[in-house]
């Protein structure tokens, strides 16, 4: 019996979440995407046919009419989800903006950031509850700068943070209901359309092949892999898995 997972997050073919698909696709399950807004359909569209994605669905985060939409398509269908994979994360302040000043990021572009990168896993789980299975396996994709100051990530890294606390407070809730574990998986700098977005992302990947043990970058296959290893492991929940070639015991 096939199982279903979906993924939030796709972005196109160089997204982490394009490449978790298309191993969950490999393992047989039936794969569902969302799509930000008309500016991302073509490019998600493209990839969930390549990929053989059952449908997707637009949902901003920011809308709460396309969270009741989408949901409401979903549950309508009658998809029971194994597998819930969240890989969104927005800035309201693209290009060089990113540089500015964490203080002088506005309220609004903190609750955008806020919202899409962390309190949106509640909000999909809290309306898509009654079809998450028990045992199911829910994957959140965080950064080490959730942890670290980097410029350029403002505050992305707030929504970060904020998403590995989200993480254990829903291992512990959904794990005594329903038995479904709930982990994140922290990579190091990936060669994506969104690090491209930063204008630094050469330096960023150089400074990393520089510092870190392995002398070499993530790749996407590397972290599909590790996230298909914890949505089938059965006994791990709560936890924040890094992979970062090793980025993370270095000191200066």
């Amino acid at each position: 019996m096939s199982k279903n997972a979906l993924i939030i997050g796709i972005r196109n073919e160089k997204s982490l979440s394009y490449e978790i698909a298309k191993e969950l696709i490999k393992k047989n399950y039936s794969v569902y995407a969302t799509y930000q807004d008309e500016s991302t359909l073509k490019s998600v569209k493209e990839a969930a046919d390549e990929l053989g994605i059952k449908a997707i669905y637009q949902y901003d985060a920011r809308k709460d009419s396309d969270l009741e939409s989408f949901t409401d398509a979903l549950k309508k269908s009658g998809v029971k989800l194994d597998v819930l994979v969240h890989g969104i994360a927005y800035s309201s302040t693209p290009g060089a903006k990113l540089n500015q000043l964490l203080m002088n990021i506005s309220g609004d572009e903190f609750t955008d950031a806020i919202r899409i990168g962390a309190f949106s896993l509640l909000e999909v789980i809290g309306k898509l509850y009654e079809n998450i299975n028990e045992n199911a396996s829910i994957l959140a994709l965080t950064s080490r700068w959730s942890r670290v100051a980097v410029p350029g990530f403002n505050v992305i890294g707030a929504a970060k943070a904020s998403l590995e606390s989200i993480v254990r407070g829903l291992a512990e809730d959904l794990g005594r209901l329903k038995q479904i574990k709930v982990n994140a998986l922290s990579s190091g700098p990936v060669s994506t359309t969104a690090l491209s977005s930063l204008g630094n992302s050469l330096s960023i990947l150089e400074a990393v092949r520089t510092r870190s043990p392995l002398k070499r970058n993530v790749s996407k296959e590397d972290v599909a892999s590790l996230a298909m290893a914890l949505i089938e492991n059965n006994s791990i929940s709560g936890t924040i898995y890094q992979i970062d070639t090793g980025l993370e015991i270095m000191g200066v």
